[in-house]
C-alpha cells in the first residue's frame, strides 16, 4: 500500500501533467490556457485517488512538472494573466487551508483524552526536531553528492556552509503537510474509525505552528550570524541574465532583420534602444549609484510614469464624456496598466 501510494501518486502526477502539456500545445486562447493550468492539479489528484494512491503527492509532482514545462509553451499574454491569478489564488487557498486545519485541530483536541494530548505534545516536539534534522541531513548529503560530481568535472558547488545553514532553518511545514493530514479519511473500509486520526491532525498542526513560528523567529538572527545576504545573489543573477539576453539579441538583430524584412532605419532605432538598455545593465553591475546613466534612468522612469498616468486619465475622461465606449476604455487601459507596471518595477530597481 505504501508503494502504491508513493509510486502511484508520482505516476499520476507525471501522466496528468504530460497530457495537460500536450493539450496546452494545441490551445491558443488565453482563458483556456489558464483554465488548463487550474484543472491539471485537480485532475492529478482525482487520478491518484481513483487508483488508491496519494492525491497530495500527485498534485505536488504535477505542479513541479507544469512549472518547468509550461513557460516553454505558453505566451506572454497568458503568463501575465496567470501570474495575477495564481498570486491571489495561492494566498486565498493557503488561508482557507489553515482555517480548515484550525477547525480540524479544534475537533481533534476535543476528541483526545488528556493523556493523548500529552503524548501529542511530546510527538510535536520529536517530529519538529526530526524534520529539521532530516532537512539538514538532506542538504548536506545533496551538497556532498554535487561536490563529488563537480570535482570530477573540474567545477565546484556554488553553495557554501552559510547557504546550507540558512536553507536548513527555512524548512517550514505548511500547506502540503496540512493537506496530507486532513486528507486522512475518518473511516476505514470496514466502517471503523481510522486509528489515531485525531492525533495525526493534532501533531501535524502543532509541527506547522512550531516550524512557522519558532523557526521564523530564529531565522533573522541566524541570517545575521551567517552574514548571508541572498538578495545580492539574486540581483547578480538577474543582471547577468539580462546582460546575456541583450547581448545575444543584439548579435541576432541583423539575421532577424533580414528574416522579417525590416528596413535599416527600424533596425538602427531598435539597436540604439537595446544598446542603451545594455549600457544601463552594465552600469548597474558596476554598483556605482552615482553613474550618470543610472541617474538619467531614474529621471526618465519618473517622466514616463507621469506620462502614462496622464494618458490613462485622458482615456477615462473620454469615456466619461461619451466619446469612447467602455470596451475601448478597458482595452486601452490594459495596455497602459502593463506599461505602468513595467515602469514601477524599473523605478523599484533604481
Amino acid at each position: 500500500m505504501l508503494l502504491l501510494s508513493y509510486v502511484g501518486g508520482i505516476a499520476a502526477g507525471l501522466v496528468t501533467s504530460w497530457l495537460g502539456m500536450l493539450v496546452l500545445r494545441r490551445i491558443h486562447a488565453v482563458v483556456l490556457e489558464n483554465l488548463l493550468t487550474l484543472l491539471v492539479p485537480f485532475a492529478a489528484f482525482l487520478a491518484a485517488e481513483a487508483v488508491g494512491a496519494s492525491g497530495v503527492l500527485a498534485v505536488v509532482v504535477a505542479g513541479l512538472v507544469v512549472s518547468q514545462v509550461a513557460p516553454k509553451l505558453d505566451r506572454a499574454e497568458t503568463r501575465q494573466q496567470v501570474r495575477s491569478f495564481w498570486s491571489f489564488s495561492t494566498f486565498l487557498l493557503n488561508g482557507a487551508l489553515f482555517v480548515l486545519v484550525g477547525i480540524e485541530a479544534t475537533i481533534a483536541v476535543r476528541e483526545l483524552a488528556g493523556s493523548e494530548i500529552a503524548i501529542g505534545l511530546g510527538l510535536i516536539g520529536a517530529v519538529s526536531v526530526a524534520v529539521v534534522v532530516l532537512r539538514f541531513a538532506f542538504l548536506n548529503l545533496s551538497w556532498g553528492t554535487i561536490r563529488l560530481v563537480t570535482l570530477r568535472t573540474g567545477g565546484s558547488p556554488r553553495e557554501g556552509h552559510r547557504d546550507r545553514l540558512v536553507s536548513g532553518l527555512t524548512g517550514f511545514r505548511g500547506a502540503v503537510s496540512l493537506a496530507a493530514a486532513v486528507a486522512v479519511p475518518r473511516l476505514v473500509e470496514s466502517g471503523g474509525a481510522f486509528p489515531d486520526r485525531d492525533l495525526i491532525v493534532f501533531v501535524t498542526a502543532g509541527v506547522v505552528v512550531v516550524t512557522i513560528v519558532g523557526q521564523s523567529l530564529v531565522l533573522p538572527a541566524v541570517v545575521r550570524w551567517a552574514s548571508f545576504d541572498g538578495s545580492g545573489e539574486v540581483l547578480e543573477e538577474r543582471r547577468s541574465a539580462e546582460r546575456t539576453a541583450l547581448e545575444e539579441a543584439l548579435d541576432a538583430l541583423p539575421r532577424l532583420a533580414r528574416k522579417t524584412g525590416a528596413e535599416a532605419e527600424i533596425v538602427d532605432r531598435i539597436r540604439e534602444d537595446y544598446e542603451g538598455h545594455l549600457a544601463l545593465v552594465k552600469a548597474e553591475e558596476s554598483d556605482d549609484d552615482e553613474h550618470p546613466l543610472l541617474v538619467q534612468r531614474g529621471a526618465a522612469v519618473e517622466l514616463e510614469l507621469a506620462l502614462v498616468r496622464l494618458k490613462a486619465a485622458t482615456v477615462l475622461r473620454l469615456r466619461d464624456q461619451g466619446e469612447i465606449d467602455d470596451l475601448v476604455l478597458r482595452q486601452v487601459r490594459a495596455e497602459y496598466d502593463a506599461e505602468e507596471t513595467r515602469l514601477l518595477r524599473l523605478d523599484q530597481r533604481g
